[in-house]
């Protein structure tokens, strides 16, 4: 008798642990229907701090019983959890039934691009990115996500940048101690001009860097100057930010170290000038950040851990058939209200 009563006890053991390694179907998540008969909050005691989005166009492993849905990416830092009910979600003015999960239970991987700015006037910041990518690559390996880094430099150059000289020209991803020796190798150069070229820096990323599947994608740029565009006079850049958001608008998050000065300081708030790298930040859901007045950067400062474990993908069916719709999230929980505005958004 004990000899069968162990059988059966190392059968529903096998049998359990064959079970939670498989991949078991999910069945479709349903979106719930629309309410009706309802009208926006007013937007008093709202605030429009601590809360970031965009469109997420990268593929989901949650199906949804609708062919193609709206995936909204949102992020409130500092908050561990959100309850539907503590969401309203407008679509051109029309109140959405959605659905709502953490991103971060499904993406659990986080790759991570540098997007560093190495000319002379990035001295004292350069420093402070050497000695703070360990403490960065630390802390996101206490976060429990399973983290690559690259570093990408540029002057007016990119791959290599013209006015250091480095080998490679860029850091692949790679682990964070191998991207702290690469970042220990490089210097501030000369500079030339005062512009500089993160655009293709940014699309050399987009494009280059070996991004996992299923990875959150993020870059971080870390500059002091702004930048050269297509068509400025000069030869040095390739693009300009309308045609590069199309190809980063949802399939990757740009958050912004800048080191205060004429070029950039928190009192502005209209960054859609041709050469204002902030704008892509705030398009694609990112955070910007001032380093201090001497340029040391300290990458936990942007709150990158806690923007990525407090991120949540909210899923709708759209209803309307214009080209470009108008997206708007109000949070409310208790005291904590908070509303994110997502003009122009293309699905």
């Amino acid at each position: 008798m004990r000899k069968i009563l162990i059988n059966v006890v190392s059968f529903l053991f096998v049998l359990v642990f064959l079970f939670s390694c498989s991949e078991i179907p999910q069945a479709p998540k349903v979106i719930p229907p629309d309410p009706t008969g309802t009208t926006k909050p007013s937007l008093t005691g709202y605030v429009t701090t601590d809360i970031y989005g965009s469109v997420d166009k990268q593929p989901t492993l949650v199906p949804i019983a609708v062919p193609d849905p709206v995936r909204v990416k949102l992020s409130l830092p500092g908050v561990e959890n959100i309850l539907s009910s503590e969401l309203r979600v407008f679509e051109d003015n029309k109140e959405q039934g959605f659905i709502l999960y953490k991103e971060s239970s499904l993406r659990n991987k986080l790759d991570i691009a540098i997007i560093l700015d190495v000319t002379g006037s990035m001295g004292t910041a350069i420093e402070g990115a050497k000695n703070s990518i360990i403490s960065f690559a630390n802390s996101l390996s206490s976060s429990g996500l399973d983290a690559r880094i690259g570093v990408i430099p540029y002057d007016d150059y990119v791959n290599p940048p013209k006015d250091i000289d480095v080998d490679p020209g860029f850091l692949n991803l790679t682990s964070p101690a191998s991207a702290q020796e690469y970042v220990a190798s490089l210097y501030a150069g000369n500079g030339g001009d005062w512009p500089e070229n993160p655009y293709d820096a940014i699309m050399f990323a987009a494009t280059a860097v070996n991004w996992r599947p299923g990875a959150q994608r993020v870059m971080i740029i870390i500059t002091d100057a702004n930048a050269h565009y297509k068509d400025d006079g000069t030869d040095f850049a390739h693009f300009t930010k309308a045609e590069m958001l199309p190809a980063l608008i949802g399939f990757f998050t740009i958050h912004g170290a800048f080191i205060p000065g004429w070029t950039y300081n928190s009192a502005q708030t209209d960054f859609s000038a041709q050469d204002d790298v902030r704008e892509l930040c705030q398009k694609t859901g990112g955070v910007i950040k001032y380093t201090d007045t001497f340029g040391n950067v300290n990458l936990n400062d942007l709150g990158i851990v806690e923007y990525v474990t407090s991120s949540w993908i909210v899923t709708f069916e759209s209803d309307s058939p214009a080209a470009t719709h108008t997206i708007e999230v109000f949070y409310t929980s208790g005291e904590d209200k908070k509303y994110m505005k997502i003009e122009n958004a293309a699905y």
